[in-house]
């Protein structure tokens, strides 16, 4: 009787073992559904079922830049900002809406303490004026969308039209940005030009 309890527990032990030895192996474990390019697509194609599809990918630690499955809906009303290939991840970074200009560019701009970003983040501008007595905090550009982070600054993707402004600033602007989260809100910053100014903004409720 006793030779069978030991069988018993060595079996369902085994098990165990083994249960957890194909847990370990397993190389499924991690990915996740993202979708990614069925073909090639142009730069400013507005995406639909048969520009996308879904595959299992490792997202590392970028999966707030992916597009989920249940993303499809909103992926399907936006366009590319560039030409994507074949099987390419499509990031947040690589879309845009419908109704945005489709001709987007690569800024480079100088930052004053740039934040850590990744490509795909939105950044809201601030600039920086005025002698040190009479300096003026104020808002130059809000929810830009980061390309990618570069050393002592941030890449941005801005419409055509708007390059030359930004070229502008980074020329003769201090900027610095302030990182907004994903899906936030409408940034809503506003000139402050005193210390009292700044302690009436910051300790509102």
């Amino acid at each position: 009787m006793k030779r069978w309890v030991v069988a018993i527990v060595a079996l369902v032990a085994g098990v165990g073992v083994s249960a957890a030895l194909l847990v370990a192996v397993d190389p499924s474990r991690g990915l996740v559904n993202a979708w990614v390019a069925a073909r090639d697509i142009a730069n400013g194609t507005q995406l639909d079922s048969g520009s996308i599809v879904l595959a299992k990918v490792d997202p590392g630690n970028g999966q707030s830049l992916l597009f989920s499955e249940g993303d499809a809906p909103a992926l399907m009303r936006l366009r590319t900002t560039h030409d994507l290939l074949a099987g390419q991840l499509i990031q947040r970074s690589d879309v845009a809406a419908s109704n945005a200009a489709a001709d987007v560019r690569l800024v480079y701009v100088p930052l004053k303490d740039a934040p850590p970003v990744v490509s795909g983040s939105k950044v809201d501008l601030l600039v920086i004026d005025g002698p040190p007595d009479r300096l003026v905090v104020e808002p130059f550009a809000l929810k830009v969308q980061v390309y990618s982070a570069a050393s002592g600054g941030l890449v941005l993707l801005v419409p055509s039209q708007d390059a030359g402004a930004f070229v502008y600033a980074a020329a003769s602007m201090e900027l610095t940005a302030v990182v907004a989260e994903p899906g936030a809100a409408d940034g809503v910053e506003v000139p402050i030009s005193t210390v009292q100014q700044a302690i009436d903004v910051a300790s509102h409720p």
